[in-house]
C-alpha cells in the first residue's frame, strides 16, 4: 500500500476536524439515513476536489461549511422533482473517512423529532442560516458561507426565527 500523501493527509485532517459541521448539514437536508449517508459521501466528494482551493489564510470551517451547502443547494436545484440524495461518485472516499456511520442526532424527544420537522419545512437558504447560526457562526461567517452581508443575514435569520417559531406554536397548539 503506498504512503499517504500531504494532501491526503490534509483531507483526512479537514474531515476528522469538521465531522460534526458535514453531519449537521446532512441531518437537516436529508430524511433518511440512508439519504444522510449519500449526502455526506457526496459532501466529501466535493471537499476533495475542492482541496486545492482553499487558501491557506481561508477559516477551514467556513470553507467546509460552504462546500456542504453548496453541495445541497445543486442537489437540490437539479432535482426539483424529487427529494432523493444521489450516492456519491467516487466509493474510494470510504476508505478515507472514519468507518464509522455517522452519527445520528438525538430524535426519541417528541420537542427535537418537531424542531427537525420544522426545519425541513423551510427553504433551503433558510435551513442553512439556521445551521450555522446554531453552530454559533458569528453573521460575518455566515455572511461568508452564503456570499451576502453581514446585515442581509441578521435580517434573513430574524425571519427565519419568526418562521420556524410559527411553525413551533402550531405543532404545540
Amino acid at each position: 500500500m503506498n504512503p499517504q500523501t500531504n494532501s491526503d493527509r490534509g483531507f483526512l485532517k479537514l474531515i476528522e476536524t469538521n465531522r460534526q459541521r458535514i453531519l449537521k448539514v446532512c441531518h437537516v437536508y436529508a430524511a433518511t439515513p440512508h439519504d444522510r449517508d449519500d449526502l455526506y459521501q457526496e459532501i466529501l466528494l466535493q471537499i476533495w476536489r475542492g482541496l486545492p482551493n482553499l487558501r491557506e489564510q481561508s477559516y477551514a470551517g467556513t470553507w467546509v461549511y460552504r462546500v456542504a451547502l453548496n453541495t445541497v443547494i445543486s442537489f437540490l436545484r437539479r432535482n426539483k422533482s424529487h427529494g432523493q440524495i444521489v450516492p456519491a461518485a467516487n466509493s474510494q472516499l470510504i476508505e478515507w473517512s472514519d468507518q464509522r456511520q455517522p452519527a445520528e442526532p438525538r430524535r426519541d424527544d417528541p420537542r427535537i423529532e418537531s424542531l427537525y420537522q420544522a426545519i425541513a419545512r423551510l427553504n433551503v437558504y433558510e435551513r442553512a442560516l439556521l445551521t450555522l447560526y446554531l453552530e454559533d457562526l458569528s453573521y460575518e461567517q455566515i455572511a461568508e458561507v452564503m456570499g451576502i452581508s453581514a446585515n442581509h443575514v441578521g435580517v434573513m435569520l430574524h425571519r427565519a426565527k419568526a418562521k420556524l417559531s410559527g411553525m413551533m406554536q402550531e405543532v404545540t397548539t
